[in-house]
C-alpha cells in the first residue's frame, strides 16, 4: 500500500457512499443541525438544491485537499459571506451561527473522520504516525472555514479528545432526524428531481441506507433511531470486501474527480461565474 502522507492518500470509492453518514455526524450537534434545517437561507439544503449542494461541498473539500492558499482564501471569504446570513432568530429554541468557530470545528473534525473512514473501513486502523501525518494535512479542513490553525488538534490523542467533546454534546430533534433520514435513503431527491428522484430512491435507497447505517458509530445510529442486526453487519462486510477489491485496482483514479472540481472552481472564477 502507498505511504499515507495526506488526506488525498485516504481517498477510496467508499467515500461516494459514506458521505451521508458523515453529514449525520455533523448535524448531530444541535447548532449545526438546526442551522441547516431551520435557516431561511435554503440555498445550501440538499433536498432543495441537490446538484448544487453536491458540487459546492465537493469543491470546498477539493480546495482544502489540493488547492493553493489563494484558492483557500477565496473559498474562505465566499463561504464566510454566505454563512453570515445563517443565524438563528432571537427567540429560536436552538441558537446557532454558521460562522461560529466552535460549530465549524466540529464540522471539520467530522470531515477529517470522513477521509479516515474511507481508508480504515477497508484496511483497518491507521498507525499513529499515519494518522498524525494525515491530521497535520487536515488542518485546512478547518482553516478554510473560521477555525484557527492552533485550534486544530495536532496529535491523535488531541483529536480523540475533541471527538469525545463533540460526542458528549450531540442531540437531535425529530425535525432534524426526518431531514437526515430522507438524505440517508435518497428520498430527498424526490423534492426537486421528481420522477427521476423517485426511481433512484426506489432502486438504490435501501442499499444506500444500509451503507450509511454501517458507517455510523453506534451513538449516531441510536440518535437516528436506526437498528443494526447481524444480517446487516454481514451485508455491510460483503460490501466493504467489494469496495476493497475495486480500490486496489483503481486507486490512482480516486483523486481525479476532486481535482476536476478544483479546476472547475478556478474556471468559474476566471469566467466570472458563481462558485457558491
Amino acid at each position: 500500500m502507498r505511504r499515507i502522507e495526506t488526506l488525498g492518500d485516504l481517498l477510496s470509492p467508499l467515500g461516494n457512499t459514506i458521505n451521508s453518514a458523515n453529514v449525520v455526524m455533523q448535524l448531530s450537534l444541535a447548532g449545526v443541525g438546526h442551522g441547516v434545517v431551520d435557516s431561511t437561507v435554503d440555498t445550501g439544503r440538499a433536498d432543495l438544491h441537490p446538484v448544487k449542494r453536491a458540487r459546492t461541498t465537493t469543491t470546498y473539500l477539493a480546495v482544502a485537499l489540493y488547492g493553493t492558499q489563494a484558492d483557500r482564501d477565496y473559498v474562505h471569504e465566499s463561504v464566510r459571506a454566505i454563512h453570515a446570513r445563517v443565524v438563528s432568530a432571537p427567540n429560536a429554541p436552538v441558537a446557532y451561527s454558521a460562522n461560529s468557530p466552535k460549530l465549524q470545528l466540529w464540522v471539520a473534525v467530522c470531515l477529517f473522520k470522513y477521509f479516515v473512514d474511507q481508508y480504515e473501513f477497508l484496511y483497518g486502523p491507521l498507525t499513529d504516525d499515519e494518522f498524525e501525518r494525515a491530521l497535520r494535512a487536515g488542518v485546512t479542513l478547518g482553516s478554510t472555514l473560521n477555525v484557527r490553525p492552533e485550534q486544530w488538534p495536532s496529535t491523535r490523542l488531541q483529536y480523540d479528545e475533541q471527538w469525545k467533546v463533540g460526542l458528549d454534546a450531540i442531540s437531535m430533534t425529530d425535525e432534524v432526524r426526518g431531514y437526515l433520514r430522507d438524505l440517508c435513503d435518497l428520498g430527498f431527491l424526490q423534492v426537486r428531481l421528481g420522477l427521476l428522484g423517485r426511481v433512484v430512491h426506489t432502486v438504490l435507497g435501501r442499499r444506500f441506507e444500509l451503507v450509511t447505517r454501517g458507517a455510523l458509530p453506534p451513538e449516531f445510529r441510536t440518535l437516528m433511531h436506526y437498528s443494526w442486526t447481524d444480517r446487516d453487519q454481514r451485508a455491510f462486510d460483503a460490501y466493504l470486501r467489494r469496495m476493497r477489491i475495486l480500490h486496489r485496482w483503481t486507486r490512482p483514479l480516486w483523486p481525479l474527480p476532486w481535482k476536476a472540481h478544483l479546476l472547475d472552481m478556478r474556471i468559474r472564477r476566471r469566467l466570472g461565474r458563481p462558485v457558491f
